[in-house]
């Protein structure tokens, strides 16, 4: 019964099984391929080297490198973090190229070209260009309005409520002269008593026809008030600009 023992190949030192009747014939190794004799089992010819290709001139740098980023990664970082930057995140490396932020790399305002603070800053605070909205915001210099400005102003709305009072005042005298003033009047019918107008000109329908007089002037005159004293309630500005030229 042959038996079988073990052999390695002289070329990658690949262990084969053999069996006796495979001694001194040649064999291929299944993993380089290389072919070689079979010897007796117990030989004492040492296996020989593997032989290795010839290492590329850069190959030592490069392995020299790998091994050097295996053992700087995960070591405290060689570098001023950004303020984005993890060191404890699994994506984080320190010998990982950033750009650095200085005056060539941030951000300039659309409208000024000035720098912007930061490069998530929407507001440019040399001339207040938002550039999300894309709008700039008017400054003018003006004069402060003076004390005959405000009176000159407010003038027509404070007219307007005096006559607004004026008006409810003589609609008050007017309820008790107009019976008097409708007595013996060509209004006045001869049928009475008790006295009777004709056409509906009574002094309660006299009374009913000012009081409509009365609110249909009231209506311009309160939106005038609520322009003047609510929606436009500062004067007029002057641009100090405007007395430069």
């Amino acid at each position: 019964m042959a038996t079988t023992f073990v052999i390695a190949c002289p070329e990658c030192s690949k262990q084969v099984r053999v069996s006796d009747e495979h001694v001194g014939k040649k064999i291929r190794c299944k993993g380089c391929g290389h072919v070689f004799p079979v010897t007796a089992a117990g030989a004492d010819a040492p296996p020989a080297a593997p032989k290795t290709k010839a290492a590329a001139p850069g190959a030592a740098k490069t392995k020299a490198a790998s091994a050097a980023s295996s053992k700087t990664k995960g070591a405290a970082p060689t570098r001023a973090l950004r303020p984005d930057e993890d060191p404890n995140s699994p994506e984080y490396d320190p010998n990982k190229y950033i750009l650095a932020q200085n005056n060539d790399t941030m951000p300039r305002c659309p409208f000024c070209a000035k720098e912007m603070p930061s490069v998530d800053a929407l507001i440019c605070l040399n001339c207040g260009y938002n550039t999300r909205t894309r709008q700039r915001p008017q400054v003018q210099q003006v004069y402060a309005p003076t004390a005959g400005e405000w009176f000159l102003h407010l003038l027509p709305a404070i007219l307007v409520i005096l006559a607004m009072i004026g008006m409810v005042v003589w609609y008050l005298f007017f309820w008790d002269l107009i019976e008097g003033w409708l007595e013996d009047s060509w209004f006045e019918d001869e049928k009475g008593p008790p006295t009777t107008y004709i056409a509906a000109a009574s002094p309660s329908m006299f009374r009913v026809y000012h009081a409509l007089l009365i609110a249909f002037l009231y209506v311009p005159m309160v939106r005038f008030l609520y322009k003047r004293l609510i929606k436009n309630f500062h004067p007029p500005e002057r641009k100090i600009k405007e007395d430069l030229y």
